[in-house]
C-alpha cells in the first residue's frame, strides 16, 4: 500500500482539485500531496509495527499459573517450547522472568495498539470522499484512481462501485474492537 501510495504522488502530482476539511471544499491542493501524506502515514505506522513488541511475542511464560514453575514436571518447558515452535514456524524461547511473563502482556497489547493505530489512519484515509471536491469533473477520479472493481447497481447504473474502501472501513473496526478485547483481557489477566 505504501508503494501504491509513492506511485499514486508521482503519477498525480501535476493534478490540482479542491482541498477538503470536514467534508467540505477548501484550499485547492495538489492531488499528489495528498497521496504523499497517506504515504508517509503509512510509512510511520509500519515502522511503529515493526519498532513495537513482536519480538517479545516469542518470549513465552510456558510456566504454571504463577510462573514459578513448581506445578510444572521438569523438561515440560523445553518440550513445549519446541512444540509451539514447530506448528508457529517461529523460534519460541522462555521468557527471562516467567513470573513477569505470566503476570504482564505488555507486548500483546504494544502490538495491537501499533495496529489499532494502523487500521485508524487507513480508515481515516479520505479516498472516500475526494472525488466530492474534485475539479475537473469526478470522472476523473473515478476512472484514473478508483476504477470500478465491480459492476454498478442495477438500480443505479451510473455510480462507480467503490466497495474496496468500505471493507478497508470494517476490517478497521473490527482490528479496533479487537485492541479494546485485548487491552480489557490484559487489564484483567493475572497479578
Amino acid at each position: 500500500m505504501h508503494d501504491s501510495f509513492v506511485g499514486n504522488a508521482r503519477k498525480f502530482h501535476g493534478m490540482i482539485k479542491m482541498g477538503r476539511t470536514h467534508l467540505q471544499d477548501a484550499v485547492p491542493i495538489r492531488l499528489g500531496q495528498e497521496f504523499e501524506a497517506y504515504a508517509r502515514v503509512i510509512k510511520r505506522d509500519i515502522n511503529r509495527i515493526n519498532g513495537s513488541g513482536q519480538h517479545r511475542l516469542c518470549d513465552q511464560p510456558r510456566s504454571d499459573g504463577r510462573g514459578h514453575g513448581a506445578e510444572c514436571r521438569s523438561g515440560i518447558y523445553q518440550a513445549g517450547g519446541q512444540y509451539l515452535s514447530e506448528i508457529s514456524g517461529y523460534c519460541m524461547v522462555n521468557a527471562e522472568h516467567l513470573v513477569d511473563a505470566t503476570q504482564n502482556t505488555d507486548a500483546y497489547t504494544e502490538v495491537s495498539a501499533s495496529l489499532k493505530v494502523c487500521m485508524m489512519n487507513m480508515s481515516k484515509n479520505r479516498q472516500r470522499y475526494p472525488h466530492d471536491g474534485l475539479r475537473p469533473p469526478a470522472a476523473v477520479w473515478r476512472n484514473s484512481i478508483c476504477p470500478r472493481v465491480s459492476p454498478a447497481h442495477p438500480s443505479c447504473p451510473a455510480r462507480s462501485t467503490r466497495w474496496m474502501a468500505e471493507v478497508v472501513n470494517q476490517v478497521a473496526f473490527q482490528v479496533i474492537g479487537n485492541d479494546n478485547t485485548i487491552c480489557l483481557a490484559s487489564e484483567a489477566g493475572p497479578v
